[in-house]
């Protein structure tokens, strides 16, 4: 009896290679390794898990991020206010010139009018996100729990309301009164400096997390493309020598089959 090639088998072992091969693409086209439930069970557990915790730290830093920007745009007034209270000093100390005339002072007094005119302005003005910051309203919870509260810098809070230098008396004075307001504002500018280093801080230790757990994720669900065309390169293979197979084992049996008619 002359053996027939089961063509059902072959078909099977051909629909299984191709089909091996379809999901070797899948994974080399998209770069990943689980593009299902059924590629790895376990493992896409794993990778759902990572990547709620990947978004959460996002989110974490994205929001320390603009708690920075709120305090940095905080500082950023307080440093204009800091040239206004340098400008005031320098005025106070030029009207404690004994060689002035009141009519001098009275024109300096204009300029410190308008200086502190001007602080206030900064003070009720400043904001972020609708949040006034430097008028002694502002207080926040940051993402750590802490609890930032921010002093007014008013003209009044500084010691500056009613800042005169009509007179030698009142210039001296002047002198005293815009380097307390200098050291306080300095004070606060230091707070703000010191809660912005500690948010930066936090913020690169989440970044640190987030690449850990960013490079565990890829470990489990990234595919390795030198392995998978490997396989691919062998899944061709297996279907050319199938239907080779297939082909010399029929063209044998005609063969016996021509001899024996003979």
């Amino acid at each position: 009896m002359v053996s027939r090639t089961n063509p059902d088998r072959v078909h099977r072992d051909l629909l299984r290679t191709e089909e091996t091969r379809q999901k070797t693409l899948e994974r080399v086209a998209g770069g990943k390794r689980i593009n299902r439930a059924s590629d790895d069970p376990a493992g896409l557990a794993m990778v759902m898990a990572f990547e709620s915790q990947t978004r959460g730290l996002i989110q974490q830093i994205g929001s320390r991020q603009d708690e920075i920007s709120m305090l940095q745009t905080a500082d950023g007034a307080l440093s204009s206010m800091n040239e206004m209270i340098q400008r005031i000093n320098e005025l106070a100390v030029q009207a404690s010139n004994g060689t002035l005339t009141d009519a001098d002072r009275g024109n300096i007094q204009l300029e410190i009018n308008q200086l502190t005119s001007q602080i206030n302005q900064t003070a009720n003005g400043t904001t972020y996100n609708d949040k006034k910051l430097l008028d002694g309203s502002l207080q926040v919870t940051l993402q750590s729990g802490e609890t930032f509260t921010q002093p007014a810098v008013t003209t009044e809070s500084l010691g500056l309301n009613g800042v005169s230098v009509n007179s030698l008396q009142s210039a001296g004075q002047a002198i005293g009164q815009s380097a307390q307001a200098l050291a306080t504002l300095n004070t606060q500018r230091g707070s703000l400096g010191a809660a912005v280093n500690g948010i930066e801080s936090q913020v690169a230790g989440l970044q640190n997390e987030l690449v850990n757990v960013t490079a565990a994720q890829s470990r489990i669900e990234d595919v390795d493309v030198a392995a998978e065309i490997i396989n691919m390169s062998l899944n061709e293979l297996q279907s050319k020598f199938a239907l080779q197979t297939f082909k010399i084992q029929d063209e044998n049996r005609l063969n016996i089959l021509n001899l024996l008619g003979e």
